[in-house]
């Protein structure tokens, strides 16, 4: 009986050694490689203009500007932000076309810092 009572004191510490490694405060960075979302303090020169450029201005620039749409500058982006067609486009609402064209729609982050941009007024500092 004695060696069975030693047998459970044994597993039972050793279940209990392994509980307080696995209460770690990690983070998604270091568990899965996955960085956060920044949303805090987004304007045109801080995220959207570098979003826009590897997404958009490749088709919508000064020299070729489908349906004469540009997003290759501030004062160009503010007439589709005012008009309501970025966030139609991007976020592939019935009525708009979908953006990036024959491609899926932008990375949840580049998304959502885009749509925290225009709810904040689209600020360009």
């Amino acid at each position: 009986m004695t060696h069975k009572i030693l047998f459970l004191i044994i597993v039972l510490a050793g279940m209990l050694s392994i509980i307080p490694q696995s209460c770690e405060n990690n983070n998604e960075l270091e568990l899965y490689g996955i960085q956060g979302c920044d949303t805090v303090d987004i304007t045109w020169d801080s995220k959207i203009e570098d979003i826009l450029e590897r997404n958009c201005v490749e088709c919508h620039n000064k020299d070729l500007n489908y349906n004469g749409v540009r997003h290759d500058s501030y004062a160009e982006e503010l007439i589709l932000v005012n008009d309501g067609r970025l966030r139609g486009v991007i976020n592939h609402k019935s009525g708009f076309a979908k953006m990036p064209k024959d491609r899926g729609m932008l990375p949840a982050c580049e998304l959502k810092q885009i749509n925290t941009w225009l709810d904040n007024g689209a600020p360009e500092k």
